[in-house]
């Protein structure tokens, strides 16, 4: 059995908060998409081309289980390592790519 240590279990903590963090950020980039007409418009503009009312409901769908499933670490991991740095829970506005890159290839399943 491992002695009891709190440094340690403070930490694991703290990381499970940045991870939070991260979390209700990804939530609220993704329900910003879920507006039809936000999601339409961005879909538009980048892609250059209309989504059927079908694919749209496709994507909402999508978009709703990413954020039911687990948070990809992988693909976080250098904003949850410059979150730990700063010693901070707070998600900055510049991290946006890391949320985009994965909407994004959700996104490109519906350019076809």
């Amino acid at each position: 059995m491992e002695p009891h240590n709190p440094v340690q279990e403070s930490a694991r903590l703290s990381i499970e908060k940045i991870i939070d963090s991260v979390r209700q950020k990804q939530g609220e980039i993704i329900r910003e998409f879920l507006n039809d007409t936000v999601l339409r418009n961005y879909f538009t503009e980048r892609y250059h081309r209309e989504l059927s009312p079908v694919k749209l409901e496709f994507l909402k769908r999508d978009l709703r289980d990413l954020t039911k499933a687990q948070l990809d670490l992988v693909q976080y991991a250098a904003l949850i390592k410059q979150m730990k740095e700063l010693n901070s829970d707070f998600v900055p506005e510049s991290s946006d790519a890391y949320f985009l890159h994965e909407i994004e290839a959700i996104f490109k399943k519906y350019t076809f």
